[in-house]
C-alpha cells in the first residue's frame, strides 16, 4: 500500500492518503469579524428573530463563534476553546484552539476572530417607544365625572395587575394613559391582560362592560386587531345614599355577575334587591360626608326622639324593626325635610 499522492508506504491509510496527506484537508473556516446586537435601552442581544434578556456575554459569544465556524467535510467533529482580549468596549479579539477528529485521527489548529458589539433596539424597547398597543380599557363615568380616589383606585389596579403579570416577561407593560370625558383610557400592550383587568375593574365598582374591536392590518398573514374593553361605572358606590322612587336607600351590595344591586331601605332597615336595568333614575344623595350624629333625647320600643343638628330641634323618628340604638346619640343623614335614622346592627 502506498499513498496516491506523496508515495509513502504506510501502515495505514485513509482514502489512499497516507495520515500527513489526509490530514492537509482536515481544517475549519471561521468568518473574520461576528457582530452581537445589542439594545441600548435595555442590554438585551439579539439570537436571531428573537431577543435574550439579561444575556450572560462569555456564553452568547462562544454560541456565536461556534455558529460561524465552517468545518471542511473531512471533519467528524470538533471542540475548541476561546480567550478573549478587549481591544476597546465594542471589539473584543478572540483566540481559538481547535481540536479535530476525523476517522481516528486528531489534528489541533489555532484561529482568530473579532467579536464586534452594535447598537440595536430589542422588539420591547421598541414597542415601548413605538407606543405599541393590543388593547384598551376605557373607564367612564355614567352621568359624572369620576372621583380622584375612584381614579387613583383604577390606577392602583392596573399597574399592581401590570407589575405581577409582567414578572420576566417584559411584554407586558402600560403603554400610556389619558384621562378623557371624565374618565381613564389605558393602552396596553397585552390584550389578555387587559380583558381580565377591564373584569376586576368593573367588579371593583359593580360597572358593565362593552367589548369593541377595529382591524388594525395584518401580519404574518393574520388579522390584527385592536380591541377596546369599555368598563362603565355606575353613579353610585358601596356606602352611598341614594333615592328610588321616593324611597331612601344605602348600597349594600353591587353585583356585577348577576347585574343585580342589593340596597338598604333607611326607613324598614331591610335589604331590597333591584335588576340594574330597573334602577336608571336612580339619584345619588351623598355618602359618608352627608352622615350626621344626632343626640337622642327619649326613645321607647317604636319611636326615638333626637336633636336636629342643624335647629336643634326635637324630631321624632320611627325606629327601623329590630333598630338598636348604642349609647347617648345615633347616626342619621338629612334629606330635604326627612331625618333617617341610619341602622346600627
Amino acid at each position: 500500500m502506498f499513498c496516491v499522492e506523496c508515495g509513502k508506504e504506510p501502515d495505514d491509510l485513509y482514502e489512499g492518503l497516507c495520515k500527513d496527506c489526509y490530514l492537509k484537508d482536515v481544517d475549519v473556516n471561521i468568518t473574520p469579524s461576528i457582530d452581537i446586537e445589542i439594545c441600548t435601552t435595555c442590554g438585551s442581544v439579539r439570537d436571531g428573530h428573537r431577543w435574550i434578556e439579561r444575556p450572560d456575554m462569555h456564553s452568547i459569544m462562544l454560541k456565536r463563534i461556534e455558529d460561524s465556524i465552517e468545518p471542511s467535510y473531512k471533519v467528524d467533529k470538533y471542540s475548541f476553546t476561546a480567550d478573549f482580549y478587549e481591544e476597546d468596549p465594542r471589539n473584543i479579539h478572540a483566540e481559538l484552539d481547535l481540536i479535530m477528529e476525523c476517522h481516528d485521527l486528531e489534528k489541533q489548529t489555532s484561529k482568530e476572530t473579532k467579536v464586534i458589539f452594535k447598537n440595536g433596539q430589542c422588539t420591547i424597547c421598541s414597542r415601548i417607544h413605538g407606543h405599541y398597543y393590543e388593547a384598551i380599557i376605557q373607564v367612564r363615568p355614567t352621568k359624572k365625572s369620576m372621583t380622584e380616589e375612584q381614579k387613583q383606585a383604577v390606577r392602583d389596579k392596573i399597574h399592581k395587575e401590570v407589575k405581577v403579570k409582567r414578572g420576566d416577561e417584559r411584554s407586558i407593560f402600560v403603554t400610556s394613559m389619558e384621562e378623557k370625558h371624565g374618565g381613564l383610557d389605558f393602552y396596553m400592550s397585552d390584550n389578555g391582560v387587559s380583558r381580565k383587568l377591564s373584569k376586576q375593574i368593573s367588579e371593583l365598582f359593580g360597572g358593565e362592560i362593552t367589548v369593541s374591536s377595529k382591524l388594525a392590518g395584518r401580519e404574518d398573514g393574520q388579522e390584527i386587531y385592536k380591541v377596546t374593553y369599555s368598563v362603565r361605572i355606575p353613579p353610585y358606590e358601596r356606602g352611598d345614599f341614594v333615592e328610588h322612587k321616593g324611597g331612601i336607600y344605602r348600597v349594600k351590595e353591587i353585583r356585577t355577575s348577576s347585574g343585580h344591586l342589593t340596597l338598604t331601605e333607611l326607613k324598614t332597615g331591610k335589604p331590597v334587591t333591584f335588576d340594574k336595568r330597573d334602577v336608571q333614575d336612580i339619584k345619588v344623595i351623598g355618602g359618608e360626608e352627608i352622615i350626621k350624629e344626632s343626640v337622642i333625647v327619649s326613645e321607647d320600643e317604636q319611636e326615638i326622639k333626637v336633636l336636629d343638628p342643624d335647629d336643634y330641634k326635637t324630631k321624632t323618628l320611627v325606629k327601623p324593626e329590630g333598630y338598636v340604638s348604642k349609647g347617648d346619640t345615633v347616626k342619621i343623614i338629612k334629606y330635604m325635610d326627612k331625618i333617617l335614622l341610619l341602622p346600627e346592627h
